[in-house]
């Protein structure tokens, strides 16, 4: 008790002490100085990532500050944020001479008058990176583009992004002298108009046609400087079909490039007439479901574009793909044989895909390292309306002796509900990986991604590494287990 009391005396009087002062940290002091002793292009780059309007607000926090969101460099304009008048009063007060990026992004409220305009501000001071785009869905206008954008010498990279299409027709001789790298989104382009775009964009590199229409054919050859493609394509609505047209090209002409990325409908034709000096492709086709009336169709255009990228040395390969190369290879169709060195696959371990990986990996003889991203985010391909198992879409009267081979590997469906079960996992993850150590004879690296919440079991993880580690040692193979939040 006396010990308490004596605590609450010397708390007591340590409270009746005469206050200490207390001296502000020198770091406190000296930070609004350290920022206004920046110089103003790091101020400027500062500013840049915060909306225009709150950084003109910056010019009343001092008279150092007054000018420095004038001369930004780089400049982004918010129609869905600021008004028309906002916007007015943000050009008005600009003064920098030259624009590095010009960032626009429209909305409803956005006239294509207003485009223009904005767009000709950011070309009459030299801008080098320009972007517009729009992701507002109720945006009904359809753009287009007057003949000052296509003959900007400044322009280093574009990006266009407009629904529900922008009509990318010039009708001038296109003058891109400086642009490496072009992106069009959502945009509808003719054969003249991409052999003009083309043409007028001597030193471009990389080129992106996402969701465009009209399009069928992209020759590339005079394209001396192209090395990067990327191709996706889009299957509207039925409903929106006959307004918006089939999404393009179909049809591929590219000597130069060594980087493609595809991600296209098995619904149309597709050519890929010349690849020749490709060594990196990423292939993705993009369907639900495989009807028996089809497949034969699927097969012989995922057979065809792998030829083609027969000597590719870096390869990703998605779900899709592989479930169509696994009927190929139970009907006994031939494949072609690769030179791939690092193989990438996006897959789950279902019984759907085990065969066309297991002979994928056996027409890759020169293969070095497997990354495996495994996938339960319901992307992959439905065989048939009622079951995805290709033992059964198939006829009855192959080889009987495939089905007691793969049957091990779950379903699709029976990997979803295994999915927490940590027993069932293991013993796949084990399969999977015995089946690429017995298929790829001179692989040296696999890396496995375990993409999904239900492998967080850190007890598990360490149990699955310690299995990973001892089939690491006994077959000379680094094998690198890793969770991730895909």
């Amino acid at each position: 008790m006396a010990k308490w009391r004596d605590g609450r005396g010397r708390r007591q009087h340590r409270r009746n002490r005469s206050p200490r002062k207390v001296e502000r940290p020198i770091e406190i002091i000296d930070g609004a100085d350290y920022i206004n002793s920046m110089p103003d292009e790091i101020l400027r780059h500062i500013l840049f990532f915060i909306p225009i309007d709150l950084a003109m607000r910056t010019s009343v926090l001092s008279r150092r500050w007054r000018h420095v969101w004038c001369e930004m460099p780089c400049l982004a304009i918010n129609g869905s944020i600021l008004k028309a008048g906002e916007i007015n009063q943000t050009l008005a007060s600009y003064t920098a001479p030259k624009i590095t990026s010009f960032n626009l992004r429209v909305s409803l409220k956005t006239s294509p008058p207003q485009i223009d305009s904005l767009v000709e501000f950011a070309i009459s001071r030299n801008v080098e990176k320009l972007s517009v785009t729009n992701h507002d869905l109720s945006f009904n206008k359809t753009c287009s583009f007057p003949d000052f954008f296509y003959l900007s010498s400044s322009l280093k990279q574009l990006s266009v992004s407009l629904l529900p299409l922008c009509d990318m027709i010039p009708t001038c001789a296109v003058s891109w002298k400086s642009l490496r790298n072009l992106s069009l989104i959502h945009c509808k382009l003719g054969q003249e108009s991409i052999d003009n775009i083309l043409s007028g964009s001597p030193i471009l590199e990389s080129l992106t046609l996402y969701e465009c229409r009209v399009l069928k054919r992209l020759d590339l050859r005079k394209s001396l400087s192209l090395r990067r493609l990327e191709i996706y394509h889009w299957h509207p609505p039925r409903a929106h079909q006959e307004l918006l047209g089939p999404s393009g090209p179909v049809e591929i002409v590219a000597p130069h490039i060594n980087y493609l990325r595809l991600r296209i409908f098995t619904d149309k034709d597709f050519k890929l007439v010349d690849v020749s000096s490709l060594t990196e492709a990423h292939f993705y086709i993009r369907t639900s479901i495989l009807l028996r009336s089809t497949d034969h169709c699927f097969q012989t255009l995922a057979l065809e574009l792998l030829a083609k990228l027969h000597n590719v040395e870096r390869l990703t390969l998605g779900a899709t793909l592989l479930q169509i190369l696994t009927l190929a290879e139970l009907r006994g169709v031939p494949f072609p044989t690769l030179k791939v060195q690092t193989l990438i696959i996006k897959t789950e371990f279902a019984q759907s895909v085990i065969p066309g990986i297991a002979r994928l990996l056996q027409n890759s003889p020169g293969l070095k390292k497997l990354t495996v991203y495994t996938m339960h985010d319901h992307t992959i391909m439905v065989l048939c309306q009622t079951i995805n198992s290709p033992f059964i879409f198939l006829s009855t009267s192959l080889d009987r002796s495939w089905i007691f081979q793969y049957e091990e590997f779950p379903t699709s469906k029976e990997i979803y509900s295994m999915l927490g079960c940590n027993d069932s996992t293991s013993e796949v993850l084990a399969l999977f990986i015995e089946l690429v150590l017995r298929n790829a004879k001179t692989l040296e690296t696999m890396v496995v991604w375990l993409g999904s919440s239900s492998f967080d079991d850190a007890q598990w993880f360490e149990e699955q590494l310690q299995i990973v580690g001892t089939l690491s040692q006994n077959n000379n193979v680094s094998i690198v287990l890793k969770r991730s939040n895909c």
